[in-house]
């Protein structure tokens, strides 16, 4: 598409005033472990972040392409906006204040119309524009947090602050993390030891819990002043004596009579400071939950693990489909170490498991295969027709991601379905050809031999001739003809066009 079409496009749809309804964002930044899952691979990132966003926690989003306007969707969670309606306010962004952007960014990132270009693709990775452009349609500051892994000081633009233009007033304030779907290690097995983000992950809050109700308020006593009654002036009256601790010291007793005054202030201080230690506990806990090592994955619910392993199916369906081959080359590699690591280490009981395993796999794919070539046309019918109805349950119930996956899948198959057709046609006409050329040689060696057969006092010359016409021909330049070949040649012609030849050639017919 080109940029002269983009912007033609925009301008049509910022006339639509029902398109260009402004976005109420009102995000939800605290973890909720009902709705929300831990991004367990962008944990071991955050803790080569800044200290100031150590206290956030990762949260695992759909990673296809999309993944900075999944975040945003996540954190609003309003299911009428889409992914590609922010993608589009984006692209609308950009264009609108074309000048502004590229007077603030270019030199870090390049020229805005070609991201523009790459923006308007569909699953698309986005980029710093995508993340300074996104302010304004939310009318929010973005805080953007990237690692210290493989860090350069021309990179320092991507811890920031970004925020809406100067007419727009920024309503909150959301943090986004650049991260990768892999851990560090197999990032860099993958790209020659270096290592650069394919990934965003929102950071979310821990919850705070309200503890006050567990701290004992009856431990705090209220002060009461009592009373003393005395004479004077032979009158009784009412005597307020503070009641202070127990203390030898009148000193002492002055000092402790100032401080009564602050109880209060000194209970909050209890209460406030039993809430920090129960919060920093809680934030131990939270941080062996969110680590990876950690064993508890093992007591997960059935619904998480099967959320979480869809997850990660979906992020390495995608990453298969847009690796190049040295990549699929290098993960084949590693995938078969780790197999042979594994089976080095397997005990006896596990290797023997693994043979039964094994063995009856083989004995299902042996019998399916016996079945398929014994069956009937009938239940050849039905099978296909069974196999049909499972494919289209199964596209009816696909994410937009495996329907694009599938596409690929798709795409390439016929690709090279078609490059093998067209490489069996080249060789079939191929062969025809010179099975064309041999039968024509071989025609003309068989005329060539009657003609002999007719007059073999010319065998001698016509093999000389041959011969001078191989050797002419096999030279670099051909050498003229001489006079005297041609006179004998047009002699020998006139002697087998004359009227005694053609009667012998007649009475041997």
């Amino acid at each position: 598409m080109y940029y002269d079409e983009i912007v033609s496009t925009v301008k049509r749809i910022q006339n639509i005033e029902p398109l260009m309804i402004p976005i109420l964002f009102n995000p939800d930044q605290v973890f909720d472990e009902t709705k929300h899952l831990v991004d367990v691979v962008t944990k071991t990132y955050l803790r080569k972040a800044t200290d100031d966003v150590q206290h956030l926690i990762p949260v695992d989003v759909i990673a296809d392409g999309n993944c900075l306007y999944n975040s945003i969707l996540l954190l609003m969670n309003n299911s009428m906006i889409t992914t590609s309606e922010l993608r589009v306010r984006t692209v609308i962004e950009l264009v609108a204040n074309e000048a502004y952007y590229t007077r603030m960014y270019s030199q870090f990132i390049g020229p805005l119309d070609t991201a523009i270009k790459a923006i308007c693709k569909n699953y698309t990775y986005s980029e710093l524009y995508e993340i300074a452009a996104l302010c304004n349609p939310l009318r929010c500051n973005i805080q953007s947090i990237y690692p210290k892994v493989d860090f350069r000081e021309d990179m320092e633009i991507l811890n920031n602050i970004f925020r809406p233009t100067l007419h727009i007033i920024a309503s909150c304030t959301i943090t986004i993390f650049w991260s990768h779907v892999l851990n560090e290690i197999d990032v860099r097995a993958q790209n020659n030891m270096t290592w650069s983000p394919n990934h965003f992950v929102p950071l979310m809050y821990p919850p705070a819990y309200d503890d006050s109700d567990n701290i004992n308020h009856q431990s705090i006593s209220k002060v009461v002043t009592p009373e003393k009654q005395t004479f004077k002036n032979n009158a009784p009256i009412q005597i307020r004596i503070p009641e202070f601790q127990a203390s030898p010291s009148r000193r002492r007793r002055s000092e402790h009579s100032k401080e009564t005054g602050f109880v209060q202030s000194a209970a909050t201080d209890a209460i406030r400071k039993t809430q920090n230690g129960i919060y920093e506990q809680r934030q131990s806990a939270i941080e062996q939950q969110i680590n990876p090592n950690q064993e508890n994955l093992v007591n997960e619910t059935a619904e998480h693990r099967r959320i979480r392993l869809e997850k990660q199916k979906q992020r390495d369906q995608s990453n298969r489909s847009n690796e190049t081959n040295e990549k699929r080359k290098i993960r084949l590699e590693n995938q078969n170490q780790r197999t042979k690591s594994n089976r080095l280490d397997e005990t006896s009981e596990e290797r023997k498991i693994r043979e039964e395993c094994q063995s009856r796999l083989e004995k299902q794919r042996r019998l399916d295969k016996s079945n398929k070539s014994n069956e009937t046309a009938e239940e050849r019918q039905i099978r296909l027709k069974k196999v049909k109805e499972l494919a289209q349950s199964s596209r009816m119930n696909e994410t937009e991601e495996q329907r694009q996956i599938r596409l690929e899948k798709q795409r390439k198959r016929s690709q090279a379905n078609r490059a093998k057709k067209i490489a069996e046609k080249s060789t079939s006409n191929t062969l025809n050809t010179q099975q064309q050329n041999l039968s024509a040689k071989l025609n003309e060696t068989e005329r060539d031999s009657l003609c002999d057969a007719h007059d073999t006092h010319d065998f001698a010359n016509n093999e000389d001739i041959t011969t001078k016409k191989k050797s002419s021909i096999s030279s670099l330049w051909p050498e003229s003809i001489s006079r005297n070949l041609k006179e004998d040649c047009l002699q020998k012609f006139l002697q087998k066009m004359s009227m005694a030849a053609l009667s012998e050639a007649t009475c041997a017919v």
